[in-house]
């Protein structure tokens, strides 16, 4: 690979690194260097290549995803879906993460959507979809005993993408997408290793009980378990007091 290729745009000063990250993607798509189909690297070494950090990579690809140009697919990385046509969709894009400082606009609408789609995907899910999930839930699990909160928040993101996707219904796995995007963007900010040490059990067992309601095709907890499972990450994560018949879930950070 030639310098040229490597950087096929010039980051200026006054450009966030983000939206620097973004257009050179974008122009490289354009480009040809990767077409539809094509695997990204990882978010690492596009962080080394460019000479960012990973938090700003995070955030261009979850622009991009939020335009449909870069598609995640559960446990293996992005990949080109598309092509952009307007700059100013990226910037809008762009705009809509780093706005959302508060999770809990995002938080909302994504709990009324996963709800939906926890109960679709236990009425559809298939064996590949139940294995899917099982090996995102095993790749939980080993980020939280490897103390990890980088790799929590991705394998945590793939377990829900991999939930959406076992819902079989394209409009909602399409409108749920970017929020899981903004959402592991702005959770970067708050999960620490200390986060995941604390809280870890009940995080594992959460997406455990999530797992075994749609295996048991349990439909009658459903409802409470999705319903318990963002009341107790509220706790953790946007810092509202646990539910008050939530037991010893989690420990008071």
């Amino acid at each position: 690979m030639n310098e040229n290729e490597a950087s096929p745009i010039t980051i200026h000063a006054v450009e966030k690194k983000s939206a620097f990250v973004a257009r050179w993607v974008v122009a490289a798509v354009r480009k040809g260097k990767w077409k539809v189909g094509d695997r990204l690297p990882p978010e690492r070494e596009i962080a080394e290549q460019l000479g960012v950090s990973r938090t700003a990579v995070r955030e261009a690809l979850s622009s991009l995803q939020m335009v449909d140009l870069i598609e995640p697919r559960v446990g293996d990385g992005n990949y080109v879906n598309g092509s952009v046509d307007s700059e100013s969709d990226i910037d809008d894009a762009l705009e809509a993460i780093t706005e959302s400082q508060s999770l809990v606009e995002v938080w909302v609408i994504r709990k009324k959507l996963e709800s939906i789609i926890a109960r679709l995907a236990l009425r559809k899910a298939n064996n590949e979809d139940i294995r899917k999930m099982e090996r995102c839930f095993a790749a939980i699990e080993q980020a939280v005993n490897n103390v990890d909160p980088d790799a929590y928040l991705s394998t945590n993101s793939d377990f829900h993408r991999a939930l959406a996707q076992a819902a079989k219904n394209p409009f909602l796995r399409r409108s749920v997408l970017p929020l899981i995007e903004i959402t592991e963007y702005q959770l970067a900010r708050e999960v620490t290793k200390s986060t995941v040490r604390d809280h870890g059990v009940h995080l594992v067992k959460m997406h455990r009980d999530i797992l075994d309601a749609i295996i048991n095709r349990d439909e009658e907890h459903m409802v409470e378990i999705m319903s318990d499972h963002f009341r107790s990450s509220e706790a953790v994560f946007l810092k509202r007091p646990k539910p008050r018949n939530g037991g010893d879930l989690l420990r008071e950070t």
